[in-house]
């Protein structure tokens, strides 16, 4: 896990590869390393921050070269089936991940991605080929971003180090912006928020060629998933291959010579890596809990069954920062974000990631993704409905409401400001500001959409883990920290897509083949939990009544958001003045427009 940079241009320019490290040392403070060379009339320079993990030993440090082509490479993230390519390949390589990609890039090329199992962002310089590599996995779990004219190319693991380094100012996308405020997404295209500065597809490799005057690019895909229904698999069957798919990636991505904990909420998902993981180690898992100081809201019960269950090595710490304590770490969550937040949950977890790091772990397995893959947050029931319904399927649709209805494992969790997201836009065009005007929202629902797992789809691909994996990255990265995802394993997530909708969500449960795949592992309350809340924070209080004052002075100033043209200062500070009466506002709408007006504040030296 690391920070990567680099350029290709006409120019030398060390200096910057020297910035580049030092902006990015919390992504890699165990080393640093930097590389120059020359293709053809291109000057090419690679920094690289280290933060290590597998082959703890100057071996791996990078940019790294080999000895046979002489290509070079610069790679943030880990290659989990290094040990299986060893054997597969016949590699000659036989310390770390590293050396192993290398040495598959020099063997196939840009096809190496198809083979690997992995979180990745690398460049390649090919001198072969006269080309170099952008790569990215195929969720995005590493961040890459790039700017390119015919004559320069940089890229950079953080959008704030091409800033800083560029030499010029940029103008903000407001169609990503838009989409932010609004819509409450992140990461929904390739776009950043500044025009000209773009991030590398997830599961794609991008070709930059390096022609005797200019650059090109020639971007391809390496992924499609595989969605299409299998139909003659049981619901035994299809939970036991959960289960096989699950272990085995969770097995891979123990690997590690320093120290592996797991995230633990308390919920099916976390518990059930933990769970797995117990099975996989000598020595007993160290997990790793935040809980909330509000009684209603305190998940210790569960999160202790499972540790006692497991025999965990448990490490929980309250997280309950006052509220000046909190609006500083709002702050700097968002620095390290590169990205406004709308939610406070991310500030959670960044100081969650301070204590993994205070205990000494270096690597922590989480359980995000589940929910996509699997069906379990409460609006899947509502789109499952509305596919039953539009299909005819009326009796299907009335026995699976009866029965959520009966359990009461999701009707009780409904929450209606919330869920207006997925309803026809119109709620908040009254803020929009006169470079907004013109804004056409993303479709949030299922209109043109023909089942439920193109909407699984959409929040695989487009809305909901794109922003979980950008915070995760960035949040656990800012202290030094490896975040793995073992439900974003490919092969586990296109299964679950390939099983039939009612495998996922039926009998009055959500994620019910994951459920049954675990029965045996994980306490009955907790594999069959119906409960499971989020980490709550008193953010609606703060916002509120503790940070009035300072909102209050933020909306009636001549901020940013007014001068760049995002809002509309009267109808916004009507719209805070009805949030802190109580109306049905949700939370997210204030608090995004805040981090919006923070990050520019932030940044304002390096746009236009």
């Amino acid at each position: 896990m690391c920070g990567i940079f680099g350029y290709v241009k006409k120019g030398e320019d060390q200096e910057f590869l020297h910035k580049a490290n030092e902006i990015q040392r919390h992504r890699g403070p165990d080393g640093d390393g930097i590389f120059t060379g020359k293709e053809g009339n291109w000057n090419v320079g690679f920094a690289h921050q280290r933060l290590s993990i597998i082959d703890l030993s100057s071996y791996s440090d990078q940019p790294i070269s080999s000895l046979a082509t002489k290509n070079t490479l610069s790679f943030n993230g880990e290659i989990y089936n290094y040990k299986e390519l060893i054997s597969e390949e016949n590699l000659s390589s036989d310390l770390g991940d590293t050396r192993v990609l290398l040495e598959m890039l020099d063997k196939y090329g840009p096809k190496s991605s198809e083979k690997l199992n992995g979180m990745w962002a690398f460049s390649y310089l090919d001198i072969t080929k006269n080309s170099l590599i952008l790569s990215r996995d195929r969720f995005g779990e590493k961040p890459l971003y790039y700017y390119l004219e015919k004559e320069c190319l940089y890229f950079s693991s953080e959008l704030k180090t091409l800033l800083k380094i560029l030499p010029h100012k940029f103008d903000l996308d407001y169609e990503v912006i838009g989409q932010f405020l609004f819509q409450g997404l992140t990461n929904y295209s390739s776009n950043s928020i500044l025009k000209n500065i773009k991030q590398v597809k997830p599961g794609h490799n991008y070709i930059f060629k390096l022609n005797k005057s200019y650059i090109e690019v020639d971007k391809v895909r390496f992924w499609n998933p595989n969605s299409h229904q299998i139909d003659n698999i049981s619901f035994q069957d299809a939970s036991q291959e959960v289960n096989r798919i699950l272990k085995n990636s969770i097995e891979m991505r123990l690997r590690s010579d320093v120290p592996v904990g797991v995230l633990l909420s308390g919920g099916i998902d976390s518990s059930s890596i933990a769970a797995l993981a117990s099975l996989e180690n000598t020595r007993p898992v160290h997990t790793l809990s935040a809980i909330s100081d509000i009684p209603n809201y305190d998940e210790s019960f569960f999160i202790n069954k499972v540790n006692k269950h497991l025999k965990s090595k448990d490490n929980t710490v309250v997280i309950s920062p006052d509220s000046k304590e909190a609006f500083r770490l709002l702050e700097k969550s968002i620095y390290y974000n590169d990205f406004p937040i709308n939610d406070f949950s991310n500030v959670m977890h960044f100081e969650l990631m301070k204590y993994a790091r205070e205990i000494g772990l270096k690597v922590v397995l989480s359980g995000q993704g589940a929910d996509e893959s699997f069906c379990g947050y409460r609006k899947y029931l509502f789109f499952y409905l509305q596919m039953l319904i539009k299909n005819n399927n009326f009796f299907s649709a009335a026995k699976l409401i009866f029965s959520f209805l009966n359990n009461k494992s999701i009707i009780n969790q409904f929450n209606f400001s919330e869920a207006k997201r997925y309803l026809p836009f119109s709620r908040r065009k009254s803020i929009y500001g006169e470079e907004l005007t013109n804004f056409l929202p993303v479709n949030l629902g299922l209109q043109n959409r023909k089942s439920l797992k193109d909407r699984q789809k959409l929040d695989l691909f487009k809305t909901s883990v794109p922003a979980l994996t950008h915070y995760e990255d960035r949040m656990s990265m800012s202290h030094g920290i490896e975040i793995r995802l073992p439900f974003l394993d490919h092969r586990l997530v296109e299964f679950a897509l390939r099983i039939p909708d009612s495998y996922k969500i039926d009998r009055g449960w959500t994620k019910l083949v994951l459920r049954q795949a675990m029965k045996d592992y994980l306490p009955k309350e907790i594999s069959w939990r119906k409960d499971k809340q989020g980490f709550l924070n008193p953010q609606s209080i703060w916002l509120k009544k503790d940070w009035k004052k300072e909102i209050v002075d933020l909306l009636s100033s001549d901020s940013l958001i007014y001068t760049k043209g995002l809002i509309n200062k009267k109808n916004i500070i009507k719209r805070y003045e009805d949030f802190c009466k109580g109306k049905n506002i949700w939370h997210r709408e204030i608090l995004s427009v805040l981090s919006m007006e923070i990050w520019l504040r932030q940044n304002k030296d390096f746009l236009k």
